[in-house]
């Protein structure tokens, strides 16, 4: 069994990139896997976005808010053993709620840092070119965070029900081969 962390940030209900997150933690789930599930793009009146002081010479110390980042997702996060990141492309990058967590690793960089294993999940209404510059961001984050990527799932032309379902069902089959 592993311990799972999905993090998804898109606002829209149901949204394309939610039915590939559902679709996965259903796979992982029925796997026997422990799933943890935060909807950043539906809950960011619970949380902050990254706060800095800069009045330290040669350093930034993050003020880190007392929210659901530092009392429920951190935690969840630093007993991972695998990080799943779900985004919509949104002006070809991630969007802002999934940003907005991911910038909140800051003040836990040196724990998050390896032995952790990542998936990307991605949806979009364009051609796979669209999604060039969302891929690199998730190839340079996992690279810096030194986590292996073991699977993803890229929902081009997702507008495209017959395309979308089986990029769902490729979802589904990531969740189901993780033990």
């Amino acid at each position: 069994m592993k311990k799972i962390v999905v993090l998804t940030g898109s606002p829209h209900h149901p949204g394309t990139s939610e039915r590939l997150a559902d679709a996965f933690v259903k796979g992982a789930t029925e796997a026997g896997n422990e799933v943890y599930r935060f909807d950043a793009g539906r809950r960011i009146n619970e949380f902050s976005m990254i706060q800095l002081e800069d009045n330290h010479p040669g350093q930034e110390i993050e003020v880190e808010p007392d929210d659901i980042i530092k009392q429920e997702v951190m935690p969840k996060l630093l007993d991972a053993d695998i990080v799943v990141l779900v985004s919509s492309l949104y002006y070809y990058g991630v969007n802002a709620a999934l940003k907005a967590v991911i910038d909140r690793f800051y003040n836990y960089n040196h724990e998050l840092h390896g032995d952790k294993k990542a998936i990307t999940l991605v949806s979009g209404y364009g051609q796979e070119d669209a999604f060039a510059s969302l891929k690199l961001y998730f190839k340079q984050l996992l690279n810096y965070m030194r986590w292996e990527q073991v699977g993803s799932v890229l929902a081009a032309d997702s507008w495209n029900e017959k395309k979308l379902a089986k990029h769902v069902q490729e979802a589904y089959e990531l969740g189901e081969t993780i033990k």
